[in-house]
């Protein structure tokens, strides 16, 4: 069975090879703040949580 999950998490059609699917827990009140910064974005919430988080890391832990 274990197996069985990991083959098809690893043949998801609806998920590039370049990204891997992540699911959290988060403050409700957070994230309702953040649909709102996505709407005016005119993003999705989980494409304005990964503008956050990349905006952050290029700010705090730069690539050289």
């Amino acid at each position: 069975m274990t197996l069985e999950v990991l083959i098809m998490s690893k043949n998801d059609p609806f998920t590039p090879d370049h990204q891997t699917r992540f699911t959290m827990r988060i403050d409700t009140e957070l994230l309702d703040r953040i649909k709102q910064q996505a709407q005016i974005s005119k993003r999705s919430t989980a494409k304005e949580i990964e503008f956050i988080l990349e905006d952050w890391m290029n700010e705090h832990n730069p690539t050289k």
